[in-house]
């Protein structure tokens, strides 16, 4: 079976999603699936026989989370800024080292890839989960320049880890 692309940007990088309503329920049984690429964020349906064995039904993220050692200065109006550590990543939020900030929050966060890149910033993210050492956020509003940048941000690690996946699987 080859191998699924995007039909907008042609990567490679896509992932089975969850069924939205009764059509995509009935378009399953003939083995036609919703995806979403990685990078671009564009949500499709294609045929593909593997899928109904690689849905995420324990994870209902649409986008795969990668592991990753990000600077992140936090913005908060209520207190000063913050800059923690992000550890894993994807188009649709992160999960951040810091505590302090309830579930439901809103903030603005600014991520530092390497000291070469430019800063992308995020300027609205909710928090989703609180965890003892950390929390989880979901990126709401992000400008289309710096969408392109986290997408090229996501591209390098999504390389590295099927790099990875391929020399050691």
């Amino acid at each position: 079976m080859r191998e699924l692309h995007c039909p907008i940007c042609g990567s490679p990088f896509v992932r089975v999603t969850y069924q939205e309503g009764r059509v995509e329920r009935l378009l399953s049984r003939v083995n036609v699936f919703p995806f979403r690429c990685q990078l671009c964020t564009n949500r499709f349906r294609a045929f593909y026989s593997g899928a109904r064995h690689n849905t995420q039904a324990f994870d209902r993220r649409q986008y795969t989370r990668l592991t990753a050692s990000i600077e992140a200065q936090v913005l908060d109006y209520k207190q000063l800024p913050l800059t923690n550590q992000i550890t894993d990543i994807s188009m649709d939020g992160c999960t951040l080292q810091t505590t302090g900030l309830s579930k439901g929050a809103f903030v603005e966060l600014v991520l530092k890839p390497t000291v070469e890149e430019e800063a992308i910033r995020i300027e609205t993210a909710m928090v989703c989960s609180v965890r003892p050492s950390s929390m989880g956020l979901r990126f709401l509003e992000v400008l289309p320049e710096h969408q392109r940048r986290l997408g090229q941000v996501i591209l390098g690690l999504l390389v590295n880890q099927s790099s990875y996946l391929g020399s050691h699987g």
